[in-house]
């Protein structure tokens, strides 16, 4: 499907009821695109099929959004349903297989190259960094100008999944100039607005895990590993910044255990991985769920002395017989 196909698709079903919806574990791009969606059709609501990230909810929250505006349970009454930032149904978490039985039209709307989409319409473009930047050349197709807290937000989608503008294209810029313009605010600002200062301590505590992590290198990759009190999505990330070209960590509440993986931009595409369906895949070993994007995924289940396996069967897919 071209852009104009899915152009005239949306303005033909602007007004019918319509669910918008993404992977599981909701990251910026995926959020702030079904945000950017529903400005187009607006009878639409968006529901997670399970829970967003913390980044993408204390985004939301600086943008004025209110968090109602994301509901669970799936929409049975729809009749057309949009996948942002996924392009197939099994990285949809619980929503799987409601989607496998749907009679709603279902559209894909993506960046990432398309496996296998089934019964959905697809657009998927990888000359776009983001599901975010492909969202707002659509509210710019339909001649709508998005406000305040929607550009901010997709300003915000566009940065994160271009991995703060190291996967940038020359679009990314532009589109990033004109959305800035929108809000009123300078880069600075927006990362300033959007960057969630943890407390000292906290900060302090995620140090102490990165230090306390475990370190090998494989086939002259550096792998991370470790546990993380609070966010491990936080200590992947920093893992990564400070040199890593791989990270897992693992974090264990009361009643679940939940791990989040990295790994260095265009590392997927010389190893050949895709860290989302390694973590959808191994997922079952926490008897939980998993998925994500090539190089930033997670997955969480209740079954936490599945850890070790988890972190075995993760290595293993990784790098195979390397040593």
């Amino acid at each position: 499907m071209k852009l104009e196909e899915l152009v005239e698709f949306l303005k033909r079903n602007a007004d019918k009821r319509t669910m918008v919806t993404f992977h599981s574990i909701g990251d910026m791009d995926c959020v702030s695109s079904a945000f950017g969606i529903t400005k187009i059709l607006k009878n639409s609501s968006i529901r997670a099929p399970d829970f967003i990230s913390s980044n993408a909810r204390f985004a939301i929250e600086q943008a004025g959004i209110a968090m109602p505006e994301i509901s669970d349970g799936f929409d049975d009454s729809a009749e057309i349903i949009v996948l942002v930032d996924v392009n197939n149904f099994e990285d949809c978490g619980h929503f799987e297989k409601r989607l496998e039985e749907s009679s709603a039209h279902i559209v894909v709307i993506d960046h990432h190259a398309s496996p296998e989409a089934g019964k959905a319409l697809v657009f998927n473009d990888e000359s776009y960094n983001s599901t975010a930047s492909i969202v707002y050349e659509l509210l710019k197709s339909f001649g709508m100008r998005p406000d305040r807290p929607t550009s901010e937000i997709l300003a915000m989608g566009i940065y994160s999944d271009s991995a703060e503008f190291r996967n940038a294209t020359a679009k990314s810029f532009v589109q990033i100039g004109e959305l800035l313009e929108i809000s009123g605010l300078g880069f600075q600002q927006l990362l300033e607005k959007f960057s969630k200062i943890a407390p000292a301590e906290a900060r302090e505590r995620t140090m102490d895990e990165l230090f306390d992590s475990k370190t090998v290198i494989i086939g002259n990759r550096l792998f991370v590993s470790g546990a993380t009190s609070v966010h491990a999505a936080i200590a992947a990330d920093d893992a990564i910044k400070i040199g890593a070209d791989i990270a897992l960590f693992y974090s264990e509440s009361e009643n679940e255990i939940s791990f989040s993986a990295r790994c260095r931009p265009t590392l997927d595409t010389e190893m050949n991985m895709h860290l989302g369906r390694i973590m959808r895949a191994i997922s079952g070993t926490i008897e939980g769920t998993g998925g994500g994007h090539p190089c930033a995924a997670g997955a969480y289940g209740p079954k936490k002395e599945g850890r070790d396996a988890f972190i075995k069967a993760f290595h293993d897919k990784v790098f195979g017989e390397q040593k």
